[in-house]
C-alpha cells in the first residue's frame, strides 16, 4: 500500500496534521485534555539559541566599533540563554535535574566559562564590557577582552575576541551533545517516536494520537505494524537538528555555508600589550591613550634590545 493510501487510511484531515506539528515543534507537546498522557519534549529551542549565538558570532567578524559592540552583546546574552531554556525544555524529564547538576559544577570549575557569564551580567546590568581593538595590516580589526573588573583567563588572554566566543560555543554545543546522548528519547521527537522510543518512555499509543492531534482510537484501527505507524506519524514532527548541533561542538562555525576564520594572535601584538596595560591598576582608570602610548614606548624599546 502506497503512502498516500496510509494516510487516506488513518484519516489524517490537514488541519489536523498542520497544528499537530505545530505543537510538536514546541517545547513540550503537551497534551490538553488528559494530564495524564505522555509529554514528548524536544531541544528545538536550546539549539535554536546555539544558532542564533552562531549567527551573532558571524556578524562580529566583520563588524567594528560601536557595531561591534553591539554584535557582542547580542551574542552574550543568546549564549547565556541557551542554558535557561535548556532547563526548561528538560524541566520535567526524569533524571535530568541530577545530570545537569553535574554540568553546572563542570561549568562553574571552567574559568573561560565563568568569564563569559561574568561578561554577560555586565552586558546586561552595567554597560558595555571592555574590550580594545587593533587595526589588521591586512586590513579589519582585531580585538581583545580587558581584564576589567576581572582578569582575562589564561585560556582568552591574548587571542581575538572572536575565537574567544567561537570556544564558548564549542563549549555550550557539546553541552547540548552530551545531553542528547544521555537522553536521546527526551531530546528529539523524531526518535522518540520509534519502537525504542515508545519502549523507553512507556507512551501508549493515545500519547502520539494527542501528540499530533488525532482522534482518539484512529492509529488502532489501521493493520499496520508498530514501526510503520510510527514511520507515516513521524513525518509529521520536525526533528532535532543533531547535524548543528555537532558540527559547532567539533569547532566548525559557519556563516552562509563559509567557515568562520578569526585573525590569528601571537599574544604578543600591540593590541595585547594595550589590553593588559588598561587592566593594570597602576594605570587608574585604565586611559586607553596612556596604554597606547606606554605599549608604543614598549614596543619601541623592544626593538631597541633586540639582536
Amino acid at each position: 500500500m502506497s503512502e498516500r493510501a496510509h494516510w487516506s487510511a488513518l484519516e489524517i484531515s490537514n488541519k489536523g496534521i498542520e497544528r499537530g506539528w505545530h505543537i510538536l515543534g514546541e517545547q513540550q507537546l503537551a497534551v490538553l485534555e488528559n494530564p495524564l498522557a505522555h509529554t514528548f519534549t524536544t531541544l528545538r529551542h536550546p539549539v535554536e539559541k546555539l544558532l542564533e549565538a552562531e549567527y551573532f558570532l558571524a556578524c562580529l567578524t566583520c563588524a567594528d566599533g560601536l557595531r561591534f559592540q553591539f554584535e557582542l552583546n547580542a551574542l552574550l546574552s543568546a549564549s547565556r540563554s541557551l542554558t535557561f531554556v535548556l532547563q526548561k525544555a528538560m524541566a520535567h524529564v526524569p533524571g535530568f535535574a541530577g545530570w545537569y547538576e553535574k554540568k553546572q559544577v563542570q561549568m562553574a570549575n571552567d574559568a573561560a566559562m565563568r568569564f563569559f557569564l561574568l561578561l554577560r551580567n555586565i552586558s546586561q546590568k552595567e554597560g558595555p564590557v571592555s574590550f580594545v581593538g587593533g587595526s589588521l595590516p591586512e586590513g579589519g580589526w582585531t580585538y581583545r577582552f580587558v581584564g576589567r573588573p576581572e582578569a582575562v583567563p589564561d585560556e582568552l588572554e591574548g587571542r581575538d575576541i572572536g575565537a574567544c566566543c567561537a570556544a564558548h560555543l564549542v563549549k555550550l554545543a557539546s553541552l547540548l551533545l552530551e545531553c542528547v546522548q544521555a537522553f536521546p528519547f527526551r531530546t528529539c521527537p523524531a526518535r522518540a517516536m520509534t519502537e525504542e522510543g515508545m519502549a523507553a518512555l512507556r507512551y501508549e499509543w493515545s500519547d502520539v494520537e494527542a501528540a499530533v492531534e488525532l482522534p482518539p482510537g484512529y492509529t488502532e484501527g489501521v493493520a499496520f505494524a508498530p514501526a510503520e505507524k510510527l514511520r507515516i506519524l513521524r513525518r509529521e514532527i520536525e526533528p532535532l537538528d543533531i547535524g548543528s548541533i555537532k558540527r559547532i561542538a567539533d569547532g566548525d562555525l559557519r556563516s552562509d555555508g563559509a567557515r568562520l576564520e578569526f585573525p590569528p594572535s601571537s599574544g604578543a601584538d600591540l593590541v595585547d600589550d594595550i589590553a593588559v596595560m588598561m587592566a593594570a591598576a597602576d594605570h587608574g582608570s585604565g586611559n586607553p591613550r596612556a596604554a597606547f602610548v606606554s605599549s608604543i614606548l614598549k614596543h619601541i624599546g623592544d626593538i631597541d634590545q633586540s639582536p
